[in-house]
């Protein structure tokens, strides 16, 4: 009887952990929020499906979140973590727009505290 390797090579693993960050606003618009872009909900998917494709990735799902007051900014990141330890994604492709407004530094952070999480943040340009 021959046996099977089941075990995945290094970049089948990231590609079952690539996923992409979808805001809206609420159900009603299922747009980003005006100061993100009003990026449809497919608009950000092919921004994120286009940046994926560029670095030789399959986008394997989207994680959704709701809008933020635009004074509790550092919520997005708390939800992203939460969502994160919940499926876990190597990769997390966000639309550049769902950034907008957001400092270099506040950016610097998203990143490095998602790292340190296991994920990679990749900011799609459109």
């Amino acid at each position: 009887m021959q046996s099977t390797n089941t075990n995945k090579t290094g970049s089948d693993r990231r590609d079952d952990e690539v996923a992409a960050l979808i805001l809206i606003e609420n159900t009603l618009t299922g747009r980003s929020p005006a100061r993100y872009g009003s990026l449809t909900v497919d608009e950000q998917c092919e921004i994120a499906e286009a940046e994926a494709q560029r670095h030789g990735l399959n986008l394997r799902r989207l994680i959704t979140l709701w809008d933020v007051p635009r004074w509790d900014r550092g919520s997005r990141l708390t939800n992203m973590l939460d969502c994160i330890k919940e499926q876990p994604a190597h990769i997390l492709i966000v639309p550049s727009p769902l950034y907008r407004g957001f400092t270099k530094t506040a950016i610097r952070k998203h990143q490095r505290v998602l790292e340190r999480h296991g994920t990679t943040l990749l900011i799609a340009e459109q």
